[in-house]
């Protein structure tokens, strides 16, 4: 115990030492290009603006390096790493004895990526959790054609569109990702949530320079939910379209996108434990001058997701299982600092009395490309379920 409060403390300490000095050497990409991070991470890093998301969809690289042959000068301007150190205090409504108060490390990832030819990219992340899990996701990526037209095939084990799309897929302005995105969206007994990894094969077209369709063909979960252990006992794929656009230099844009999916219940694998399920949806972000100060930004962001499941014959006397989710926010950035709110609402099976809502509001502050703190706090109202409210404060160290 003793020894897990020593590592924190330390960590913590060495985070403070970063927030007062002044950025000399830059995370990542930062080091290799010699610019700041807020270059392509922005109103809020590590959200993205247009830079952001076209260096990410090039491969790791500038428009102007398309075609050719990398450049390759140190290990620095390949490999960076990332801590979370957290506390969390969760109170519920009619269980006392369940409030949950706790200091936690909540992962160190380390992650090597760039161009590896003129036309292959890799990408590898490590991911050490709380619970000592380590999560992998790895992929090669093979792009032909020039900074505006292109053809990019991507094959390993990845996140499909969350952390890589616009809106609500791209990373959270705070500590948490809305729950439409992270949680089951229907009462079936499907386990899928878009955020989850898993492992096959993406085809993106690049129309223009702010406009692209990705194609996906993924194993999909197994029987236990997971769709980056194991093996599935089955061979039906998991298939998912979408279409994403740029809208102004800020990083205002959105991604539409249908996935269709199989899941067995059981290691059958027959038509007595097949279910087969959608979800189709929206998110989109505006950003934009805060009105009467045009130094500093606003955005306001949103999506919505629909949910339809098909069970097997005899698993449910129900044909279809049915959901809804939406979820709103809005930030104010100034500078070095953030206040922003949100609000998700799921409903798991079409009807009044269903919902499940959760309320945000929190801020950020920048102490420079090494550090970011923040602070959530939340409040769950359950239609079905027991209320509660809590605080989130977070370390996020970056090199």
């Amino acid at each position: 115990m003793y020894r897990k409060w020593g590592i924190w403390i330390v960590v913590f300490i060495i985070m403070l030492l970063g927030a007062v000095q002044d950025s000399q050497a830059l995370p990542a990409w930062g080091r290799k290009y010699g610019v700041s991070c807020a270059v392509c991470h922005r109103p809020d890093p590590p959200r993205l603006n247009t830079m952001g998301h076209r260096f990410r969809k090039l491969g790791y690289r500038m428009p102007e390096e398309i075609g050719k042959e990398p450049n390759y000068k140190e290990i620095g301007e390949y490999l960076a790493m990332r801590g979370r150190g957290r506390y969390e205090y969760q109170k519920f409504s009619d269980n006392k004895s369940a409030t949950t108060s706790r200091f936690k490390w909540n992962d160190t990832t380390l992650f090597y990526a760039g161009p590896v030819t003129k036309n292959l990219t890799g990408f590898f992340e490590w991911e050490w959790e709380d619970e000592d899990a380590i999560g992998m996701n790895g992929q090669f990526a093979y792009l032909v054609g020039n900074a505006d037209r292109y053809l990019q095939l991507r094959l390993g084990q990845m996140h499909t569109l969350n952390r890589v799309g616009w809106g609500g897929f791209d990373r959270p302005t705070g500590i948490s990702t809305t729950n439409v995105l992270s949680t089951d969206l229907d009462s079936s007994a499907v386990p899928f949530a878009i955020n989850q990894d898993q492992r096959g094969l993406e085809a993106s077209v690049g129309v223009t320079k702010d406009v692209r369709i990705i194609g996906q063909v993924l194993n999909g979960l197994n029987t236990s939910g997971s769709g980056n252990s194991g093996s599935e006992s089955d061979t039906d794929k998991d298939f998912l379209l979408a279409y994403e656009q740029n809208l102004t230099e800020r990083g205002t844009g959105f991604t539409l996108f249908n996935y269709r999916g199989v899941w067995h219940s059981g290691t059958g694998a027959d038509d007595t434990t097949r279910y087969t399920f959608y979800r189709t949806g929206a998110t989109s972000s505006l950003i934009f001058p805060t009105p009467l100060y045009p130094n500093l930004e606003s955005e306001l962001q949103g999506g919505v997701m629909y949910s339809h499941d098909e069970p097997p014959p005899l698993a449910s006397a129900r044909d279809n299982v049915d959901g809804i989710a939406y979820w709103v926010g809005a930030e104010e950035w100034f500078k070095q600092f953030s206040l922003f709110g949100r609000l998700d609402f799921v409903n798991p099976d079409i009807g009044p009395n269903q919902w499940t809502n959760k309320y945000v509001l929190g801020s950020t502050y920048h102490a420079n490309d090494y550090l970011r703190l923040a602070l959530e706090t939340f409040y769950n109202d359950k239609d079905n379920g027991t209320d509660s409210a809590g605080v989130t404060t977070e370390a996020m160290f970056n090199f």
